[in-house]
């Protein structure tokens, strides 16, 4: 008998977070393991830790998406709007660590 208690819903933020966890997790690995002489292990640390944070916020989003019952719809253009925000911020802005 199984149960199914976890179900992942497909979200904007599942996508991107999706593949910027497998790509920091990749690149950790790289510069933590490989090619770790000067900056790059520090990079790969940094990398690391980019990880385990989206991690964290893929799971919360998870988690709240199981205790609340929304459309799908709704979270589709909510998450939508969210990253397009984004993006124009970093376009206008761009990123700085610190």
């Amino acid at each position: 008998m199984s149960h199914n208690n976890f179900r992942t819903t497909i979200t904007p933020f599942f996508i991107i977070l999706g593949i910027l966890i497998i790509l920091l997790l990749i690149f950790s690995v790289y510069y933590l393991f490989i090619d770790n002489n000067g900056g790059n292990a520090l990079g790969g640390t940094i990398a690391a830790f980019g990880f385990i944070i989206f991690l964290f916020i893929l799971g919360f989003e998870q988690f709240i998406l199981m205790s609340i019952r929304v459309n799908k719809n709704v979270i589709w253009v909510v998450e939508s709007l969210i990253l397009i925000i984004a993006v124009i911020y970093i376009c206008l802005n761009g990123i700085s660590i610190g």
